[in-house]
Order: structure tokens, then C-alpha cells, then sequence
């Protein structure tokens, strides 16, 4: 079954670009929503999910989500995934 990667990020922010990278160099789906001009939106996001900084990264399969966390959380659950 096909995963797909959201991912909330801040343009500025170096563990964004090295999940955005991640994820694209491993050519797995996914989409990327720029928060720069959104802070209340993001704040909720990262009150729903407990986490203070971002990248925030769900991955959906089928029809089950899941909360990753950031991009070493990322790097860990593709590792794990891996095997």
C-alpha cells in the first residue's frame, strides 16, 4: 500500500529543508504546506499534535494517520521502515 508524507513546515527552517529532502531524495509521495504566513494555523496544528517545533509530519496509509514528529523522527521511522 502506497504512503503519502505531509509535511507543515517554515521556509526558513533547516530541518524542514533536510525532511522536504528527505523525502525527496527516497522518491516518496508527498505534499508540503509553507506556514511562513499562516502562525495561528501552524499553532494549532502543533497544539493538536504536541510537538513545539516544526517540520510537523503525518504519513497517511489508506486510510490510517499517522503523526511522525520531525525530521529526525522522519529520518528514524525510514530507517525502521526500511527493514
Amino acid at each position: 500500500m502506497d504512503k503519502h508524507y505531509t509535511l507543515w513546515i517554515k521556509s526558513a527552517c533547516c530541518f524542514c529543508t533536510k525532511a522536504r529532502n528527505k523525502l525527496i531524495e527516497e522518491k516518496l509521495d508527498h505534499t508540503i504546506h509553507i506556514m511562513d504566513d499562516k502562525p495561528e494555523e501552524l499553532d494549532k496544528l502543533k497544539e493538536l499534535w504536541r510537538q513545539k517545533t516544526v517540520p510537523l509530519i503525518v504519513v497517511q496509509e489508506g486510510e490510517e494517520e499517522k503523526f511522525i514528529g520531525g525530521f529526525t523522527d522522519l529520518r528514524d521511522y525510514l530507517q525502521v521502515d526500511d527493514v
